[in-house]
């Protein structure tokens, strides 16, 4: 009968790593979160009962692209009263939205990019809201 080989020593050898409740990694469920800005948010929010860190990235999604967008769609509107009353205005509205998306775009692509090596990207001016929405339900 074969002899089975020893037990290499030295550290041990790494586990799976623990699932969601979504049956994703926590890094997954995270990326999941920001991939689609808010909506993607909403779903991870929504569906993730267990798993608080990627509630929080959800939370962060969900109230990050949900303040630029309410002010993206305010900053056209803008535009879109200055097409009927003054060019400068439409400008400006323009110019403000189109701010807003770049703005956006760079938050979108940083968080994506934190959360893929490991890190956390902490949004300013969200702070204890995030925290509060990510609570498990």
């Amino acid at each position: 009968m074969a002899k089975l080989p020893a037990r290499p020593s030295g550290p041990a050898l790494p586990t799976a790593p623990e699932r969601t409740s979504l049956g994703l990694t926590p890094r997954q469920a995270a990326l999941l979160a920001y991939s689609a800005g808010w909506i993607s948010g909403v779903l991870v929010l929504w569906l993730e009962s267990r798993d608080r860190p990627s509630r929080w990235h959800a939370a962060q999604s969900v109230l990050g692209f949900g303040v630029l967008s309410v002010i993206g769609a305010f900053t056209l509107g803008i535009a879109a009263i200055g097409l009927l009353s003054s060019l400068a205005l439409f400008r400006a509205g323009l110019w403000a939205t189109q701010g807003i998306v770049v703005i956006g775009l760079l938050l979108w692509a940083w968080s994506l990019a934190k959360v893929a090596v490991g890190g956390v990207p902490r949004w300013p001016m969200l702070g204890d809201r995030v925290d509060r929405l990510a609570e498990p339900h």
